[in-house]
C-alpha cells in the first residue's frame, strides 16, 4: 500500500517549516494530490525531581492564541540525535540537567498532512544549572506535584497532546 510522488511543488518555505503540494500515484494507478507540512521533528521531556514534582513550562502559543502548560519540548536541529535534543531542551527551558534519560515512545502528530515525528523521554537525577532560552522564547517553569496532574488533565488545565501522551505512558510503564 504505497503512493509514489510524481511531482513535489514547494508552496512555502519558512524558518522552521515548509509546505508542499504533491502530485501522487495511488496504489490502484490513479493519480491525485496530497499536501504536506514538513517539520524537522521534535522532542518532549517528562522530567521528575526527587520530591515527585514534574517540570512543566507555561508559554503563549501563537497558533492557538493561548497560554499552554506543557512538558519542556523543542525542535530537532538538523542531524541532531533525539536524546541529545531532549537533554538540550530540558536544560535550556528549565535550567536543569538530567543525569538519567529514558525513551518513552515516538509518534507522528497528524500523519494525514504533517510529517512531524515527536520523541518522548523521561528524565530524572536532575541537577540545577541555568536556563538558556532562545531570544524569542518567553516561558515560566512550573514544578507540579505528580499527584495533582491527573486532575489537571481531567479539568482541561493540561491539554497539550504530547504532554498528555507522555504522562499516560509513564503512568502505564510505572504500573507494569
Amino acid at each position: 500500500m504505497n503512493n509514489s510522488t510524481i511531482k513535489e511543488n514547494e508552496i512555502y518555505r519558512g524558518r522552521i517549516c515548509r509546505f508542499t503540494h504533491n502530485e501522487v500515484t495511488f496504489e490502484d494507478g490513479s493519480t491525485g494530490y496530497r499536501d504536506v507540512l514538513h517539520l524537522p521533528g521534535a522532542v518532549a521531556v517528562l522530567a521528575k525531581d526527587d520530591e515527585g514534582n514534574i517540570f512543566f513550562v507555561e508559554q503563549f502559543r501563537h497558533a492557538i492564541m493561548e497560554n499552554l502548560l506543557e512538558l519542556p519540548a523543542g525542535m530537532l536541529e538538523k542531524g541532531e540525535d533525539p536524546v541529545e535534543a531532549a537533554l538540550r531542551e530540558l536544560e535550556e527551558e528549565t535550567g536543569y540537567k538530567a543525569h538519567r534519560i529514558d525513551f518513552l515512545c515516538s509518534f507522528f502528530t497528524s500523519p494525514g498532512v504533517v510529517n512531524e515525528k515527536i520523541y518522548l523521554y523521561t528524565a530524572s537525577q536532575l541537577e540545577r544549572t541555568s536556563q538558556h532560552l532562545d531570544e524569542d522564547e518567553f516561558l515560566k517553569v512550573r514544578k507540579i506535584p505528580e499527584k495533582e496532574i491527573e486532575q489537571m488533565i481531567l479539568d482541561n488545565k493540561i491539554n497539550d497532546g504530547k504532554t498528555i501522551l507522555a504522562l499516560a505512558l509513564a503512568k502505564m510503564k510505572k504500573t507494569r
